[in-house]
């Protein structure tokens, strides 16, 4: 029988419900948008694309250029000192504004990881331009001017359900990944205002999902940096009341089972459990381990079966695979993570999944039907998170020197159920292609018409462009009644 998870009721979020005054507000953010906002930098797309086309470069090669690709063109787009960053594409729900901090929060981490990666002196980053990139400079300054009440890019006061609580976590595994280069270098009145700002969030509320897991991420960072107790152990049980086992987590007591286990759950448990070692790592890496036990079933050296939202984030498919090396786990073998890392990162990027120094916001190249209402430009560099890991990983786990192992679907046919989620998984060697079954609806109230992928209207468009708030058309296939997903992923094309 499948878990019975108590529900709590949903808020009303004024941004999901605009009012005039909303609306306003989000003109007003549009305009600075325009007029801050700079040309695509698509010096280097057809460079990357190459590189991750060639099957004899090597992975470390591949991954520091990636790295070099996303900061020169985030220097490129950044703005009152790094603080935000207007990337171009599709807009969100929220504000211009909140965009932009996304342009810098989800950029950040994977400097952050470079940078930590990094042994002996520290040099600056190399561009694929030849110029040098002075990754502690930029988060230095963007942590102390974000931070700073007084400067114009500050990152503002938050409130409940507040975007900026999600890109907080990020920004504060920016901050404790970088403790040695910059924390500790600050003194005491810039640590105290970092800290003053981070504080704001782990009192507030949050929907009641995977988003739990931000403020305990802020929470960890702040206890480890300052001594100070803020986590709320309660947050934290509420995040394994959603675990209904073999690894999975249902996000939120009426959500889905897709692959926000892997980048939204696992990612932040696995930091959570870097941060704290002592803080019941016993489940995390048990958990980790089941999970990957079945996931790695799901890659194929060309596409997995992707379903839920968020599709736009499909490098980071590798994530627990990663994870659950570094954990020592005997789920899987260090050869066969990476060649499951490197084959995603190659089929995806080979077929334009980078172009203007970002992740595109679709599967492949941009794709609008693609596109969730709370994603906007920036939003797709949550695609990076397996790339992080491995860099904060690589040199101790010798992922870089490993030998590839093949992937499940390499070495022969599979037929088996994950019962925690309902699921068949059926591998077919002959045509290399993974197909996840679910043995159950999620919804009923669905027609053959509603479940095809719908286009945004030019009227929702036209207000989409003049207001600067996303008006997509829904498109989460679980939601619309699809229960068969295959590795060819038909479904989004």
């Amino acid at each position: 029988m499948p878990k019975t998870i108590a529900a709590t009721p949903r808020p009303t979020i004024p941004y999901e419900h605009p009012d005039a005054a909303m609306y306003f507000k989000l003109f007003k953010e549009n305009i600075v948008r325009l007029r801050h906002r700079k040309s695509a930098y698509q010096q280097h797309d057809e460079t990357i694309r190459k590189l991750f086309s060639n099957d004899g470069a090597s992975l470390k090669a591949q991954c520091e250029a990636l790295v070099a690709y996303t900061a020169e063109a985030f220097e490129h787009y950044a703005v009152w000192d790094y603080t935000h960053a207007y990337y171009p594409g599709r807009p969100s729900q929220q504000t211009a504004r909140t965009d932009a901090i996304e342009g810098v929060s989800r950029v950040l981490p994977t400097l952050a990881t470079w940078l930590h990666s990094q042994e002996g002196e520290y040099t600056p980053l190399q561009g694929l331009n030849g110029k040098s990139i002075d990754v502690v400079n930029i988060i230095r300054t963007a942590l102390l001017a974000g931070t700073d009440p007084s400067h114009k890019g500050y990152w503002g006061k938050l409130h409940d359900y507040d975007q900026r609580i999600c890109e907080s976590a990020d920004l504060a595994l920016t901050l404790w990944l970088t403790k040695a280069h910059i924390w500790q270098q600050l003194d005491t009145q810039q640590q105290q205002q970092i800290a003053a700002w981070f504080e704001q969030i782990p009192p507030l509320k949050t929907l009641d999902n995977n988003w739990q897991l931000f403020t305990l991420t802020v929470s960890f960072v702040l206890k480890d940096l300052t001594g100070k107790e803020w986590v709320d152990h309660s947050k934290y049980q509420r995040i394994k009341e959603f675990y209904v086992g073999d690894g999975w987590f249902r996000d939120g007591a009426n959500g889905n089972y897709d692959y926000y286990n892997v980048w939204g759950f696992f990612y932040s448990l696995y930091w959570i459990d870097q941060i704290d070692p002592d803080y019941d790592a016993t489940f995390i890496h048990q958990a980790m381990s089941d999970f990957v036990a079945g996931y790695r079933y799901f890659f194929t050296p060309q596409g997995l079966p992707l379903f839920g939202r968020s599709a736009c984030y499909r490098l980071s498919a590798a994530v627990p695979l990663l994870a659950a090396v570094d954990q020592q786990s005997s789920a899987i073998e260090i050869g066969e993570a990476k060649r499951a890392f490197r084959t995603n990162l190659q089929y995806f990027i080979a077929n334009g999944a980078l172009k203007s120094g970002a992740p595109t916001q679709g599967v492949f190249e941009d794709d609008s039907r693609l596109v969730d209402n709370y994603s906007g430009p920036a939003s797709s560099f949550w695609s990076l998170r397996a790339l992080n890991i491995a860099l904060y990983v690589g040199g101790r786990t010798g992922l870089w020197q490993a030998q590839e192992l093949p992937l499940e679907i390499e070495k022969g046919d599979f037929d088996f159920q994950i019962p925690a989620i309902d699921a068949h998984v059926i591998g077919t060697f002959k045509t290399k292609e993974v197909t996840v079954l679910f043995l159950s609806d999620y919804t009923q109230e669905q027609t053959p018409l509603s479940r095809r992928l719908l286009r945004q209207n030019l009227a929702d468009k036209a207000l989409e462009v003049v207001s600067g708030r996303a008006l997509r058309p829904k498109n989460n296939l679980l939601r619309k009644g699809i229960t068969c997903y295959t590795s060819k992923m038909s479904h989004f094309f």
